[in-house]
C-alpha cells in the first residue's frame, strides 16, 4: 500500500506539471505566446470562457492520466473511470474560469493560497461525487483535496516570489521562458505532490472492502 501511495505521488507530480502547464502558459508573458483576454480589455464572459477552455484541456490530461492509474491500481470499471475523467475535467474548467475572470493575485503567498483552496474545494467536491460508494470515507476526499491544493499553491507562491523575482507583484507574469518552465515544475512538485500525498491516503488506505 505504501508503494502504491508513493507511485501515486510521483505520478501526479509529473501529471500536474504537464496538465497545469498547458493552462498556465496562457497567462501574460513577455515572450511570444498566448495571452489571457483579461489583460486585453475583453469582457468578463470572454475571460470566463477562455479560462474554461484551457482548464478543460488541463483537466482532461490530469483526469485521463489519473483514470488510467486508478483503473490499474483499484480495478475500476470503464464507467467509473469515465465518471472520474468527467469530474476532473469539469473541476479544472471551472477553476480556470474563475481564476481567469478575476484579478491576478497581487499579494503573495496569501492570494495563491486562497486560489488554491477554492480550486481544491471544487476539485474535491466533483471528484467526491465520482468516488462515493467506491472507497471508505470518500467524504474525506473533499478536505484532503482542498487542503492539499491550497497548501501546494501557497508554497508555489512563496517559491515563485523568491526564485523568480521578489519584487514582482504576481506569480503569473513571466519574463522568460525559463520563468514559465520553473513555475510549471514548482506546480508539479508542490501542488501535485502535496495534493497527491493527502488524497492518496484516502484512496489507498481506506478502500471499501
Amino acid at each position: 500500500m505504501k508503494l502504491t501511495l508513493v507511485r501515486w505521488i510521483i505520478f501526479n507530480i509529473f501529471l500536474f506539471a504537464f496538465g497545469i502547464g498547458l493552462g498556465a502558459a496562457h497567462y501574460p508573458v513577455d515572450f511570444d505566446g498566448l495571452r489571457c483576454p483579461a489583460y486585453e480589455g475583453n469582457t468578463l464572459a470572454e475571460c470566463f470562457q477562455f479560462g474554461a477552455f484551457l482548464g478543460t484541456i488541463s483537466g482532461l490530461v490530469i483526469g485521463i492520466g489519473q483514470g488510467v492509474f486508478l483503473r490499474k491500481q483499484l480495478s475500476w470499471s470503464r464507467n467509473q473511470i469515465l465518471a472520474w475523467v468527467a469530474a476532473t475535467t469539469a473541476a479544472f474548467a471551472l477553476g480556470h474560469a474563475i481564476g481567469d475572470s478575476g484579478p491576478v493575485p497581487q499579494a503573495l503567498p496569501w492570494s495563491a493560497l486562497g486560489l488554491g483552496l477554492v480550486s481544491g474545494l471544487i476539485l474535491g467536491i466533483l471528484q467526491w461525487l465520482a468516488l462515493r460508494g467506491k472507497i471508505e470515507n470518500a467524504s474525506r476526499w473533499v478536505w484532503s483535496s482542498t487542503i492539499g491544493f491550497g497548501i501546494g499553491l501557497g508554497v508555489v507562491g512563496i517559491a515563485a516570489a523568491v526564485l523568480l523575482d521578489a519584487n514582482r507583484n504576481s506569480i503569473f507574469h513571466w519574463h522568460t521562458l525559463f520563468d514559465l518552465l520553473l513555475f510549471i515544475a514548482l506546480d508539479g512538485l508542490f501542488v501535485g505532490g502535496i495534493w497527491a500525498a493527502l488524497t492518496g491516503r484516502v484512496l489507498f488506505t481506506r478502500q471499501a472492502q
